[in-house]
């Protein structure tokens, strides 16, 4: 009787044991044939190593505990366009194919802060995957996106639509008037309390917010953007005249009494924004005239920190107030520079214009 080439359970099944990249691994079959199609097999799948997605779902699994909930939808959105133009062994991913991937995605247009958002997810799974053995050198190192890639700016109001702001007082009014005389984010001021006006010491604290990232219905958070968005913002004496002073509960609520769903947020400031003037109107591709809403939130913000400019504040106490990093109120505040720099070279021709006309 020919002698069996592997170990022969009592319930007929061959097997043996098997050390395979440090890693001891048992392989079982019905013949010694199968055990050996299956070493093969499992030795060729180790060699070419895991495929790119199931390496980038490990990473998110484990990565995505960690950041907060608008972080993780944006993550997730990158991890999914990646997973789709990458299918296979992520031995095989080269610079070049990541590269070519990257202005791929830069000529649909996409601005500068989502090509950086994909990218960084893009390192932080080869990065994952040098930590795991799967390969030894990232391949996404090097890649970069292109310079001059457009980006999302949100402008500033002019001063005669900061007037209309000051002067509206219809349905609403004290929701632009509080953007536009504290510089709060959208999330921070509709989770406001009137508790939290201090009149005694004259400022507004801002401790947390409305995440509106989960769904239909925003949760209220402790937590901030970042350790500087806990702050006490000083009251503005035009905010400080208008504040009424015998209220409680929520500043801004639905019918209900509850915080502002994001569709009931839109709605309301759309039509804040028709009833100030702040809407404006464009010739869609049927030539029909229709609303834009260009004009966000976001923006009043923006104004805030123009007032601080232009009251000659510095970067520091103005970081302070709208409860953001000194580097991005420096952006800011050089671009406010730089408009200021070129409005000024604007004038400068006019009169020299004017002088030239006047000698004719």
């Amino acid at each position: 009787m020919a002698k069996k080439k592997y170990y022969q359970r009592p319930d007929g099944l061959y097997e043996v044991s098997r050390t395979i990249n440090g890693k001891r691994v048992r392989f079982r079959g019905k013949t010694c044939r199968e055990v050996d199609r299956k070493i093969v097999e499992y030795s060729e799948a180790e060699e070419r190593g895991r495929k790119f997605p199931e390496v980038a779902d490990e990473w998110f699994e484990y990565h995505g505990s960690e950041i907060g909930q608008s972080t993780y939808n944006t993550y997730l959105n990158g991890l999914r366009r990646l997973k789709s133009s990458f299918r296979g062994y992520i031995k095989d991913i080269k610079p070049t194919a990541l590269k070519a991937y990257v202005e791929e995605f830069e000529k649909k247009g996409y601005s500068k802060s989502t090509v950086s958002v994909n990218i960084s997810v893009m390192k932080q799974i080869f990065s994952y995957a040098v930590m795991k053995g799967d390969i030894e050198i990232s391949p996404a190192a090097e890649i970069r996106h292109s310079k001059n890639l457009p980006q999302k700016k949100r402008s500033a109001l002019t001063e005669e639509q900061e007037r209309a702001v000051e002067n509206y007082r219809g349905d609403d009014w004290l929701l632009g008037y509080m953007l536009l005389y504290t510089g709060a984010r959208r999330g921070e001021l509709l989770a406001l309390n009137w508790e939290d006006i201090d009149r005694e010491k004259g400022v507004i604290h801002f401790n947390k917010k409305l995440n509106y990232a989960y769904g239909t219905r925003p949760r209220l958070e402790n937590k901030m953007k970042s350790l500087n968005g806990f702050r006490d913002t000083p009251i503005l004496a035009p905010l400080l005249a208008v504040l009424p002073d015998d209220k409680k509960g929520k500043i801004f609520k639905n019918a209900k009494g509850d915080y502002l769903s994001e569709y009931e947020m839109k709605k309301r400031w759309q039509a804040y924004c028709r009833n100030v003037g702040l809407v404006e109107f464009e010739k869609d591709e049927n030539g029909n005239t229709v609303e834009v809403f260009n004009i966000t939130p976001h923006c009043l913000r923006h104004s805030f920190t123009t007032i601080c400019y232009e009251a000659g504040l510095d970067i520091k106490s103005t970081a302070k107030f709208i409860g953001d990093t000194e580097k991005v109120t420096q952006e800011i505040y050089t671009e406010l520079r730089e408009r200021k720099s070129t409005e000024g070279i604007e004038k400068v021709n006019e009169y020299l214009e004017r002088r030239a006309a006047e000698r004719l």
